[in-house]
């Protein structure tokens, strides 16, 4: 029991680490991705103090990476962040996922579309494909069979699997502009992207809640792991998804089935973020109670450790030094041994957290 506290304790240790960094805006709702050593954020919410009684809010269309390559990352307090071509409209709430065969283009996709440093509302595309190798190039793919009730969906996360195809989950719809006053619409269908042939599909499977704000990881046996988030129920309307209850999707054969984990209490969250750390565990960080994407009370513990082959949680014992306050809406990926977070909003006091916290 010893060594495993002490082994716990080393590698908490080094996903406990930050910098100070002094470049960027904070933003939160912003999406990211991992592309070999260089760490992608794109768009996000900021805010700008015009004086002491009036703030605005602007979604950026700003894209900036981390090259986490670089070792003053973590041997000094200002890692080097890097500007790359911003996205033809910002965007908040959107996924992100970089094509596995050659590490280069990166997919944007859904989110709350408006025009840059705005808050206009303007819709383009459920789609852009970002060219690392083509002079950061945006385009809008072309796509078959699109299906177009997924025009607008957001609080969506996308996972791709090694032969190309993205699967997204459920989600919710957002407007195309500032006078439309369609309702808001859930969904529980599975939606696949192939970016080989560029085609779309989509699956109905009736036992699928509709679910939004969820965290999705793909392990190596092809499962999708979906955790927390919000299901809506007409009867009920929306409640936060029971952390006990796992959530699978066999990329295989195509197939709904849950685990129901034992272990620590976990409760219930959105805004929260999941990381496969790699041992094929999962680790997830911070989110809030809100149950309807607006500020709410921290949820706990802020920082879990979910074992995918005996499916127990656990809450690592780690010193409260360098501890963030909770973050929700935040950024996190895994690196080498670290666990890396950006951004997002602190919901102890409703302020932006900034780039000067890295973890």
């Amino acid at each position: 029991m010893r060594f495993f506290q002490i082994a716990l304790f080393s590698f908490l240790l080094q996903c406990s680490l930050f910098f100070l960094v002094t470049c960027l805006k904070g933003r939160s709702g912003q999406t990211s991705v991992l592309v070999g050593t260089k760490l992608y954020f794109f768009g996000g919410k900021n805010l700008a103090i015009l004086n002491v009684n009036k703030v605005v809010s602007n979604i950026t269309n700003e894209v900036w990476y981390l090259d986490l390559s670089n070792s003053s990352l973590f041997d000094t307090a200002t890692p080097i962040w890097y500007q790359d071509v911003g996205m033809p409209r910002g965007v908040i709430m959107a996924t992100s996922c970089v094509s596995l065969t050659n590490n280069s283009a990166v997919f944007l996709i859904g989110g709350r579309q408006y025009l840059s440093n705005s808050n206009n509302i303007s819709f383009n595309s459920p789609i852009f494909r970002f060219d690392l190798n083509n002079n950061s190039l945006w385009t809008i793919p072309n796509i078959t069979n699109f299906n177009n009730t997924f025009k607008t969906r957001n609080l969506i996360q996308a996972v791709i699997d090694k032969k190309g195809k993205v699967f997204i989950f459920g989600g919710r719809s957002y407007f195309v502009n500032d006078s439309d006053n369609s309702p808001i619409m859930y969904y529980n269908d599975m939606n696949i992207v192939d970016i080989n042939t560029m085609s779309w599909s989509t699956l109905v499977i009736p036992q699928a809640p509709k679910s939004f704000c969820y965290t999705a990881t793909l392990l190596q046996t092809g499962l999708i792991i979906y955790i927390g988030g919000v299901d809506y129920n007409i009867s009920s309307g929306i409640t936060l998804v029971n952390m006990s209850e796992i959530r699978i999707f066999d990329t295989t054969n195509y197939i709904w089935f849950t685990k129901t984990a034992s272990g620590s209490f976990i409760g219930g969250r959105i805004g929260h973020t999941a990381v496969l750390d790699q041992n094929g565990n999962i680790i997830i960080y911070g989110g809030s109670i809100s149950i309807d994407n607006v500020d709410g009370l921290p949820s706990f513990p802020h920082l879990a450790i979910l074992n995918t082959s005996t499916w127990v949680w656990s809450i690592p014992d780690i010193s409260p030094s360098n501890t963030p306050n909770p973050l929700t809406f935040h950024s996190a990926a895994f690196y080498k041994n670290y666990m890396v977070i950006a951004f997002g909003k602190c919901i102890i006091i409703m302020i932006y957290f900034d780039n000067k916290n890295l973890l």
